[in-house]
């Protein structure tokens, strides 16, 4: 009877063994997988794309949301009445004169043309979280109103 219960204690320990071992295996697939779709979760955005009542922007190269350099402004799309753009790059917070501040990027474009691309140069501005904003205008339009379309976003500036 002893030896009995020896050998159903055995078998008890070996079926239990199993299915730990079963168990981590699974387990540990599942880990892999969940890294790996992590991962491509994780992949750093290499544009920000903009769209708004007919204006549609793209600014590149960006890491998510950290620029450096020289950012590449690409106007894909802009409203038929369009004929002034207005494209800013504002530190976060700012309240002082945008055209004598050497951390603001103003830049005025007569007659834009869908394709057209406005180049900002980081490397002149400091450090830190900054608005760009892009805005659409047209001749005559109402100072109290004047914008036809507007998008903006921020980014990290890290030079």
């Amino acid at each position: 009877m002893k030896l009995e219960c020896f050998g159903v204690g055995i078998l008890v320990l070996a079926v239990i063994g199993t299915l730990f071992i079963s168990g981590c295996i699974q387990q540990s697939g599942q880990e892999t997988y969940q890294v790996t779709q992590n991962q491509k979760i994780q992949e750093p955005k290499t544009e920000i794309n903009l769209e708004n009542n007919g204006l549609k922007v793209k600014i590149s190269p960006t890491e998510d949301k950290k620029v450096s350099g020289v950012v590449t402004v690409t106007l894909q799309n802009i409203p038929s009445e369009t004929t002034k753009m207005l494209v800013s790059m504002t530190p976060q917070g700012f309240k002082g004169d945008l055209y004598n501040d050497p951390n603001v990027i103003i830049q005025w474009i007569e007659n834009p043309s869908a394709g057209q691309e406005i180049l900002l140069d980081t490397t002149k501005v400091e450090n830190g979280v900054y608005g760009i904003g892009v805005a659409a205008t047209y001749e005559g339009a109402p100072e109290s109103s004047p914008w036809i379309a507007l998008v903006q976003t921020q980014v990290n500036v890290q030079n």
